[in-house]
């Protein structure tokens, strides 16, 4: 769902746009471990893992009506939701807070009128099915099963910024 919010102050503008619900998947190049653990720790080390998210990201536009006309704000939206889809397909991830960050950064790197964003991604944690009662082995050359998982995940949130920008976003995204 595309969002937006715009704000007039005399001369300034303040366009927030953003997208909420947009899911995404990698099936490798992924992996979490040697993470702090204790005795409540339940999520197992991976090196080869399923990331998803659903993405949900507020981007700022710095745009002053005197100085320039105003965006094309459809081609606008529609880069800077390809430099995200980009970057999370392209990133050997590591954590969903690299992934994240990655994706933060190449918005900011690529789009020279934003200044910042603000990411929120729940980390949907898929796990392999347990096939042996069935006489089944997971995992096998020919792929594996994998269930997507309801019980608690991490919320990862975070915003990048422009150097010399200040951060103005609300930090909870997930409020309608």
């Amino acid at each position: 769902m595309r969002t937006a919010q715009v704000s007039y102050g005399g001369r300034d503008w303040e366009v927030i746009s953003g997208l909420s619900g947009l899911t995404v998947l990698n099936s490798t190049n992924s992996e979490f471990w040697g993470y702090a653990k204790d005795r409540y720790t339940t999520l197992k080390e991976a090196y080869d893992r399923v990331l998803a998210t659903d993405v949900h990201a507020r981007w700022r536009y710095r745009w002053t009506s005197d100085e320039e006309p105003a965006p094309r704000w459809d081609a606008a939206y529609e880069r800077t939701r390809t430099h995200l889809l980009q970057a999370f397909a392209e990133t050997y991830s590591l954590s969903l807070q690299q992934t994240l960050f990655q994706m933060g950064s190449r918005v900011i790197n690529n789009r020279q009128n934003v200044d910042e964003i603000r990411l929120s991604l729940p980390n949907k944690h898929h796990f392999l099915v347990d096939l042996e009662p069935f006489g089944l082995t997971n995992a096998s050359a020919d792929g594996a099963v994998y269930h997507a998982a309801d019980r608690p995940y991490g919320l990862i949130e975070a915003t990048v910024l422009r150097e010399g920008a200040t951060q103005s976003i609300p930090t909870d995204l997930t409020s309608p």
